[in-house]
């Protein structure tokens, strides 16, 4: 049965941003109120009502580029490509120093069947964020895609070294280790993910 690497972008997980208690609510809180709600919409599933809030957010603040950000994982999870690009675009654009808007972009552009961009953005994230795992993940999975499984390895174990109980790139590692011929690390490997993550033992 033919096994396939899981592009697991985690650079998606968002992180909420509190609102300081204010006794009037000013615009920008009620951007992040907005922003707040939107992404626990997301982690809930709740992909609509996430971008509703999200939108709301943007429509209080076109300059916040978080909420533009999120907006696009969001439209990725929704099938929507060139919206979730354009936001990531822009989300850059307001802040160039946004690591996870390069590497979620990256992951848009994977999507879209643009390796060499999605390596690019990478490496820019990369140079932003040296200490991301997922970054690391998702672009070993590109170079699983173009078969340079030493590459592959590489980044897979540089995601490990920075978060140990990371189970995704345990098993992408051990699909490149099989392919390169090293059943006892993949078997290994494969073990390692599933002990941190049972869902590995039915792929």
């Amino acid at each position: 049965m033919q096994r396939y690497l899981r592009l697991i972008a985690a650079a998606f997980v968002l992180t909420l941003t509190f609102a300081p208690v204010a006794f009037a609510q000013s615009p920008q809180s009620e951007a992040i109120h907005y922003y707040n709600s939107g992404v626990n919409k997301y982690k809930q599933g709740d992909l609509d009502g996430a971008l509703k809030d999200l939108d709301s957010a943007i429509a209080i603040n076109p300059q916040y580029w978080k909420a533009i950000n999120s907006r696009g994982v969001v439209e990725r999870a929704k099938g929507d490509l060139k919206g979730a690009l354009a936001d990531h675009t822009l989300a850059i654009k307001l802040n160039p120093n946004n690591a996870s808007a390069y590497s979620n972009r990256g992951v848009v552009l994977r999507d879209m069947g643009d390796q060499a961009g999605a390596l690019a953005d990478y490496a820019h994230a990369l140079q932003l964020d040296p200490q991301d795992a997922y970054t690391y993940n998702n672009r070993g999975a590109i170079w699983a895609d173009q078969r340079h499984f030493d590459s592959a390895i590489g980044d897979f174990t540089h995601a490990i070294e920075l978060a140990p109980n990371y189970a995704e790139a345990y098993y992408n590692r051990s699909v490149c280790r099989q392919a390169e011929g090293d059943i006892s690390g993949a078997q290994a490997d494969k073990a390692k993910a599933i002990q941190l993550d049972p869902r590995f033992g039915r792929l």
